[in-house]
């Protein structure tokens, strides 16, 4: 029985005040779950029996202990990765670890572990681990280990042979969901506390969970949702002031409300790449100092202004240039020269939303290599799909909804026909169906559904049909639910 006090108890308690119709709408579904409502918010993970390898970074850190070597924690220049560098930096380093960050630069870098950045900054006996990096970076674990460091991936993108030679792998793909669900940020956060237990209730560490979660857009099911209740919990005096101007600015945080809504005006604020404040949020998020944040979030919302207006003329350009061969396969794939770094994704995002199909964006860096952003909808694979031409990139994976890769060559045309000639052998349905939870007689309050919510990727809003219409629960930005007629799948 759970003691009142707990997290379990709290989740006990928010599991029966579930209403009748919201209770419907997770039979709905989860038609094959013996319990939906312990589907929809399940009890604590047991995070040992799905990540590997938790046992190897355990010998690697009390060994790393003993020989006195620090700790290169490589990260990923976007909130999955800059979260996760701020988990691993706050347990390790308060475990009296030397912890040295590296980022690499997206304007002007290559993706992948790559030995040029290691030289000078990883030393024999050190530890190289990764966050939301390095499942697929062979040339560079290769160098680490014959320089004598150990290496730790921590990672949550598809696992494609040939895999590194890292002393550890830890990334739950092959256990399948809800462990493959995991943002990046989670997987480590799952590793260091279940190796180090009195971590797991920080309220630091959850916020900065949450938040690398939603911004990398991964299912909001089973273990997720486990950690956003963990969240939900949290008391906001016990942050930083960095993170707790980010709560503040978290909408509905303690009500209703969606991914979405945190997206568009949490995640996009900060940005990534151009003009982002990306490269200042590992120090944002452990600052004390309240004027010094305030004056750098009014920065990043002035920058995420700018950001938008340029996002707007790029959407606008790119649907002329839509490729109407990539159309007939149910694809929008937009070639730009000019695209600032870092938006090449966020353009994808945005045209995958407007035309509800998988999105390739390929611009041309700097050094001449081209490069391409990912998104997709329906069943497309879009690490699985670019995974198949592998032999053709320098790099190039991700996950289901959001991947990348690179091109050596300068030549588009060659890339193009590559790219078409894939997307005829490779098995689609890019648009999903609009999903129906429950046919009614009339519509109901929409109110009885909320206590659903976080809605988002892989939860949507809930879905109900009248006779031929069909009615989607909408939160507006004080979280208060309406009823709106689409034929949208809520995505």
């Amino acid at each position: 029985m759970a003691l009142p006090g707990t997290l379990e108890f709290e989740r006990v308690i928010k599991r029966t005040k579930l209403t009748p119709l919201a209770v419907e709408v997770l039979k709905s579904r989860f038609p094959d779950a013996p319990d939906p409502v312990k589907r929809w918010l399940p009890s604590k993970p047991r995070w040992e029996r799905v990540l590997p390898d938790l046992d190897v970074l355990s010998h690697e850190l009390k060994a790393l202990k003993k020989r006195r070597g620090k700790i290169v924690l490589y990260g990923h220049d976007d909130m999955d990765g800059i979260t996760g560098l701020f988990i691993g930096l706050k347990i390790l380093r308060n475990e009296g670890y030397t912890v040295v960050p590296l980022i690499p630069r997206r304007e002007i870098e290559t993706y992948g572990i790559r030995p040029g950045r290691l030289q000078g900054v990883l030393e024999p006996g050190d530890l190289l681990l990764t966050v939301d990096y390095g499942c697929s970076a062979v040339e560079g674990v290769a160098w680490a280990r014959r320089n004598g460091s150990s290496v730790i991936i921590t990672d949550h993108h598809m696992l494609n042979p040939p895999l590194p030679d890292a002393n550890g792998i830890i990334d739950p793909q092959p256990s399948g969901p809800p462990a493959a669900d995991l943002a990046g940020c989670a997987v480590l956060y799952a590793a260091l506390t279940s190796i180090l237990p009195r971590y797991e209730n920080d309220p630091q560490l959850l916020a900065a969970t949450a938040l690398g979660t939603i911004s990398d857009r991964v299912p909001l099911s089973e273990w997720n949702r486990y950690l956003l209740h963990c969240f939900s919990l949290i008391r906001t005096d016990h942050l930083t002031e960095g993170l707790k101007l980010l709560m503040e600015e978290w909408p509905c945080r303690e009500g209703n409300w969606t991914g979405s809504m945190v997206r568009s005006h949490i995640t996009s604020t900060i940005g990534k790449g151009y003009n982002s404040g990306i490269s200042n949020m590992l120090d944002f998020m452990f600052s004390y100092d309240r004027r010094w944040c305030k004056a750098l979030w009014k920065q990043m919302v002035k920058s995420s202004e700018e950001r938008g207006q340029l996002l707007s003329e790029l959407v606008g350009r790119s649907m002329n240039l839509k490729d109407p061969e990539a159309d007939a396969f149910g694809m929008i794939m937009v070639f730009m020269d000019d695209i600032p770094p870092g938006m090449g994704g966020t353009l994808a995002s945005r045209l995958c939303r407007i035309h509800r199909r998988g999105t390739i964006v390929v611009t041309r860096r700097e050094d001449g290599m081209l490069v391409g952003d990912t998104r997709s909808v329906g069943d497309w694979n879009m690490a699985g799909f670019l995974v198949s031409m592998r032999d053709a990139f320098s790099s190039a994976g991700g996950h289901y909804r959001a991947a990348g890769f690179s091109y050596e060559s300068p030549d588009w045309h060659a890339l193009r026909e590559l790219l078409l000639s894939h997307m005829a052998e490779y098995p689609t349905c890019p648009v999903p169906p609009p999903h129906i939870d429950l046919f009614v007689d009339e519509l109901p309050d929409p109110r009885v559904f909320t206590c659903l919510a976080p809605f988002g990727p892989g939860f949507l809003p809930v879905a109900l049909k009248i006779g031929s219409m069909r009615y989607l629960l909408q939160l507006q930005q004080n979280g208060q639910p309406s009823w709106c007629i689409t034929e949208d799948s809520g995505e």
